[in-house]
């Protein structure tokens, strides 16, 4: 596999993860059925990477969850470090 392929490749990874963070964002803040296979699938890929940061960091006193911005910022990093890695 070429580097430009590998860069596509960890871009597109970082992308869907991006995508998917967002989905869980936007269900939060509408009524969804639980049970529907889509809403499960966002759910079973996003919670293993925002519940460690839930325990890091307690809701705010608001009752508003933070770990889904923290999450993307964390993806934003994680990517640029991979990309450069590949590049140098």
């Amino acid at each position: 596999m070429d580097i430009l392929s590998t860069l596509k490749l960890v871009k597109g990874i970082f992308a869907i993860l991006d995508l998917f963070v967002w989905a869980r964002v936007i269900l939060s803040w509408i009524p969804h059925n639980q049970y529907n296979e889509i809403t499960r699938t966002v759910f079973n890929v996003t919670e293993p990477l925002l519940k460690p940061i839930r325990n890091l960091i307690p809701t705010s006193s608001l009752n508003i969850d933070i770990s889904p911005f923290i999450l993307l910022f964390a993806l934003n990093m994680a990517e640029s470090l991979a990309l450069r890695t590949f590049v140098y």
